[in-house]
């Protein structure tokens, strides 16, 4: 082989073989389907959302709107109303 001739090679050089793609795609949908079909433990997914910051929180009832809101101290004083159930009607 001439110096200024380059070989080409692939490190994958593999057929696919059909038969078991197909077997892998119909367990992947089944799996997927599987995962699907499963109910949720309780209540509705995403009624409550939850964010802020290191010094700030916030829970929203994305069905009711009603917020609570905790500023978080420093020295660890909290709110004990914060932490409590969220799935009561506001007083």
């Amino acid at each position: 082989m001439p110096e200024s001739a380059v070989r080409i090679t692939t490190p994958m050089n593999h057929p696919i073989d059909t038969k078991s793609a197909l077997i892998g795609l119909c367990i992947g949908i089944t799996a997927m389907l599987a995962l699907g079909a499963s109910s949720p433990a309780s209540g509705p997914v995403g009624r409550y959302q939850i964010g802020g910051t290191a010094t700030h929180g916030l829970v929203i009832d994305t069905v009711t709107g009603h917020v609570w809101t905790q500023f978080l101290q420093p020295d660890g004083i909290r709110d004990n109303r914060f932490y409590g159930p969220k799935n009561e009607e506001p007083k």
